[in-house]
């Protein structure tokens, strides 16, 4: 698959025909990690030109109804959440909320909480093992740098190592050198469709370890410029969501696999 100018294509939509064409539109630049799923399809560092994922759709088309073109950007978890907080991307997602994110970053509120129906989605963490473990659990656990599951781990006694990428995690379980990996379970289970390799070797642990919802969290700085954008952002994120279109829109990624 070909990864050029999805960006370009977005743009190019979002002025043609609606109601935000005759003022600037407001420039929003996301950053999350590469990766490629039905949610996000990251091709050689660059969203996907065609069926770029149904998240980057949902997205697109609410900044399109909020007068906001959106730029997706790809880096390491802990690295998009610094450069939300020194200003140099607008958003993170999916970001759980936690007290320490929310001190440099805006989430959708409703009575002093997160609203989780603004949510971009719920999701899990779960815990990757081997089928055969060929040594006994040392309580080692590989998680994402900067990820939203490591006080958890902390917290349930786990020693714990931060690693950038979920391949890598999951092949340092194969290989013995972690005794597990807390992945968000539907990125860890993406990875493993296409491994069969690791898909032999490893096996997920039930229940997860955790759930949570995952928004677009914005910067402040870009909430204080931007506040009516960004509070129609997230409602239309909630709105498009709930339409036939999106759940025929997600259905036709599911079907792909």
């Amino acid at each position: 698959m070909k990864a050029i100018g999805f960006w370009a294509l977005a743009t190019f939509g979002l002025l043609a025909g609606n109601s935000w064409a005759s003022s600037p539109l407001v420039p929003m630049v996301l950053v999350t990690t590469p990766k490629y799923t039905d949610e996000i399809r990251v091709v050689d560092g660059t969203i996907a030109a065609n069926r770029p994922g149904h998240h980057a759709e949902l997205m697109v088309e609410a900044g399109k109804q909020c007068g906001a073109a959106v730029e997706f950007r790809f880096v390491p978890w802990q690295r998009a959440l610094l450069q939300v907080k020194n200003g140099d991307a607008d958003g993170a997602f999916s970001s759980s909320y936690d007290d320490e994110r929310a001190t440099y970053g805006v989430y959708p509120m409703i009575n002093g909480k997160p609203d989780s129906s603004r949510a971009l989605k719920g999701y899990s963490y779960s815990l990757y093992v081997p089928r055969h473990p060929a040594q006994a659990w040392d309580g080692r656990v590989a998680a994402e740098r900067g990820s939203s599951i490591i006080p958890r781990l902390v917290e349930q006694g786990f020693s714990h190592v931060e690693i950038n990428d979920t391949v890598t995690m999951l092949r340092m379980v194969a290989g013995g050198r972690v005794s597990a990996a807390a992945i968000i379970t539907s990125v860890a289970d993406a990875v493993l469709a296409d491994a069969p390799d690791l898909a032999a070797a490893l096996t997920r642990r039930e229940p997860p370890i955790e759930d949570k919802f995952g928004y677009v969290m914005l910067s402040k700085a870009f909430h204080t410029r931007h506040q009516g954008v960004a509070e129609c952002f997230w409602s239309a994120i909630r709105d498009i969501k709930a339409t036939p279109l999106h759940a025929e829109r997600v259905q036709s990624y599911q079907a792909e696999k």
